[in-house]
């Protein structure tokens, strides 16, 4: 353990707690907290952060998507060992600590480090643009343009949902321009020797248990039909028989039963880290009326594990049913385009490593699956990657979003061992 860096920590505990409140009240939207990938928001909060890290004596720049960069003065062109980073962009009325906190902790543990005068070991901390998926309907872009795992016609052709404009419009907007021809990558991935990452919980299992950080061992892959829908006829409700009826909202209501069903079961099981959602369902508003059989039915689906045959596995349950359940209310389900991303297990070493710098801190964290977050993306391309989960009480995307600032220094202490450790082997 690096005692003069977790002291240095502590010291700086006014000066990162300072730093949340600041930027949560720039991306204030009147309910909550909005950091719009790749808008102004986002831009501010990773200009906050860039002049917070130069008055602490490091190297701040921007890469060609708009990630942030933060390195040990004179580094910036070097090659990269250890990197850091999460997101700064936030949901829509979200709140203010999901992907933020990763990117604090990141500059705190740097600072700290400069601060015991010590020789700084080769860290790049980074804040990507856009992990959320809701703006683009698809996540991880910054990590993805850093990893170089973009090509030009995605950049045409995704759109942010609220602007209409395209990834490649937004980017050239904060004055970055992207290099013509392959994207490359924009650190020398053959020399990163690992990517660790802290994040808030985001459900409040840590705090159930009274425990204030835990290390992930795995990150839930998803798949998604964000633009389901399923088609009947609208029809009399008084007038039409159940027999002659092609009621669209009854046979989507008896899929997402359904999906409950087998989602209970696979639980039962022993995949006890599958979850399932229906974020959406609706009628059509401006054609609904309650005398009126239901002619469309919008709706989403969303399955998330760490295992990819078990989200295969409940996605074909619910395709077959809804074949059985379109000849039997005489409807169709198209369930539109399918996104989402493969499932990761994350490094075991770095993780008995993260859990060794707690315990000798003496806050031992417990190993649990995760969500979706950046890490996936390194891990994917084989860098040994790592997520340190804090406690928060009230779940993620949501205004009432909590962390406290003891949690979070602690989670900093033993971030800053576990990179201290790896530096020095």
């Amino acid at each position: 353990m690096n005692k003069a860096a977790v002291a240095a920590v502590e010291e700086l505990a006014p000066a990162f707690t300072a730093l949340f409140s600041k930027i949560g009240e720039d991306s204030r939207d009147g309910k909550g907290v909005t950091r719009d990938a790749f808008g102004p928001r986002e831009t501010r909060a990773a200009t906050t952060i860039a002049e917070f890290a130069r008055g602490e004596g490091l190297d701040t720049g921007f890469d060609h998507g708009g990630n942030l960069h933060i390195t040990p003065r004179g580094q910036y062109e070097r090659a990269p060992e250890i990197l850091i980073g999460s997101h700064l962009d936030s949901v829509p009325v979200g709140g203010n600590y999901d992907g933020l906190a990763g990117v604090i902790a990141g500059v705190v543990i740097l600072s700290a480090l400069q601060r015991t005068g010590a020789t700084m070991p080769p860290i790049r901390v980074l804040g990507f643009r856009g992990e959320e998926s809701p703006w683009f309907n698809t996540a991880y872009l910054g990590s993805k343009l850093l990893l170089g795992a973009l090509t030009h016609e995605e950049l045409k052709t995704l759109r942010r949902f609220d602007t209409g404009k395209s990834l490649a419009e937004h980017i050239a907007a904060l004055g970055m321009k992207v290099p013509a021809g392959r994207l490359p990558a924009t650190v020398p991935l053959e020399r990163v020797r690992a990517y660790f990452e802290l994040h808030i919980e985001q459900a409040p299992l840590l705090e159930n248990l009274g425990r204030p950080l835990g290390v992930a061992t795995a990150i839930r892959g998803n798949i998604r039909y964000p633009h389901a829908q399923c088609f009947g006829r609208y029809a009399h409700s008084g007038a039409v028989p159940r027999a002659y009826r092609e009621d669209a909202l009854m046979a989507s209501a008896k899929l997402i039963t359904y999906a409950d069903e087998v989602w209970r079961g696979l639980i039962e099981a022993g995949n006890d880290d599958l979850v399932f959602t229906c974020g959406i369902f609706h009628t059509d508003s401006s054609e609904h009326a309650m005398t009126k059989v239901p002619g469309e039915v919008s709706f989403s689906l969303n399955i998330g594990a760490t295992k990819n045959d078990v989200m295969e596995s409940m996605r074909r349950s619910l395709a077959d049913r809804a074949e059985e359940l379109a000849r039997e209310h005489k409807v169709r389900f198209d369930f539109g385009e399918r996104v989402g991303t493969p499932a990761a297990d994350l490094d075991a070493r770095l993780a008995a490593a993260v859990t060794r710098a707690g315990e000798d801190i003496g806050i031992a964290p417990i190993r649990m699956p995760t969500v979706g977050h950046d890490a996936a993306m390194f891990q994917r391309r084989g860098i040994p990657s790592s997520v340190l989960l804090i406690r928060n009480a009230n779940g993620s995307h949501n205004p009432a979003e909590h962390m406290e600032m003891t949690d979070f220094e602690a989670g900093v202490k033993v971030l800053t061992s576990a990179v201290c450790a790896l530096s020095d082997r």
